[in-house]
């Protein structure tokens, strides 16, 4: 499905996890795992709620949802990321199209770069693992940042370091908290669901939502 561009595309920014990194998988079992270890209930309507969204905002969350509980919150937390490091040495995959996707837009002149919510220290080992970094003029992270996704400071710095209007950018991404902060950000967004279908609300948010990333370039190079 596709909308209206709103002007010419200059620069493609790209979100990671769930986009080009078959990641929020492996992400949601860790919390579930985490949850039922530590006797917490964390219902998958709650974990989606999480998706996208950088390591404070998921303290945050899981703080108010535990009722104010801050120790037992950050235990949760931590055995999340235990977990989920363990699982992603077997576990993460790249996901279907990403570097062929990469390469024609690279090849058609675009600047690409990234904007994930996950810390840089994580993030660049990740990107690295799929021989991804090359293909990025800038990569932003969640903790580089004051406000995580679904607030637009992440695509709005991303577009800086790219020096690029952000309404002349299309973002590419995966959950619904990303496909806000694009919009926010005033950008155009194209949405590849992952573990999440876009709502209505979501959808009106969209310059276009693809089955895959096989339907990227044609969508942005027409």
């Amino acid at each position: 499905m596709r909308g209206n561009a709103m002007r010419a595309i200059e620069a493609v920014i790209f979100d990671m996890d769930g986009t080009l990194v078959d990641s929020e998988g492996v992400s949601r079992r860790a919390w579930s795992l985490a949850a039922n270890e530590l006797g917490v209930d964390l219902p998958d309507a709650f974990i989606d709620t999480l998706m996208g969204r950088n390591s404070r905002a998921c303290n945050s969350l899981v703080v108010e949802h535990l009722g104010g509980n801050e120790a037992l919150a950050q235990r949760v937390v931590d055995m999340h990321l235990e977990l989920f490091l363990k699982l992603a040495e077997t576990d993460l995959k790249l996901k279907p199209g990403a570097h062929e996707a990469l390469e024609a837009l690279r090849s058609a002149g675009l600047p690409l770069a990234v904007a994930t919510s996950t810390a840089r220290v994580r993030a660049l080992p990740r990107l690295e693992r799929f021989s991804l970094t090359p293909y990025f003029t800038s990569i932003t992270c969640g903790n580089e940042v004051a406000n995580g996704k679904p607030a637009p400071d992440i695509f709005i710095e991303s577009a800086r370091r790219l020096g690029v209007d952000p309404a002349a950018c299309a973002v590419i991404e995966d959950s619904h908290n990303g496909v806000r902060s694009g919009h926010a950000a005033g950008a155009q967004v194209f949405m590849v669901p992952d573990l999440m279908a876009p709502t209505p609300e979501v959808e009106s948010l969209c310059a276009a939502v693809l089955p895959s990333l096989h339907e990227l370039p044609e969508a942005i190079l027409g």
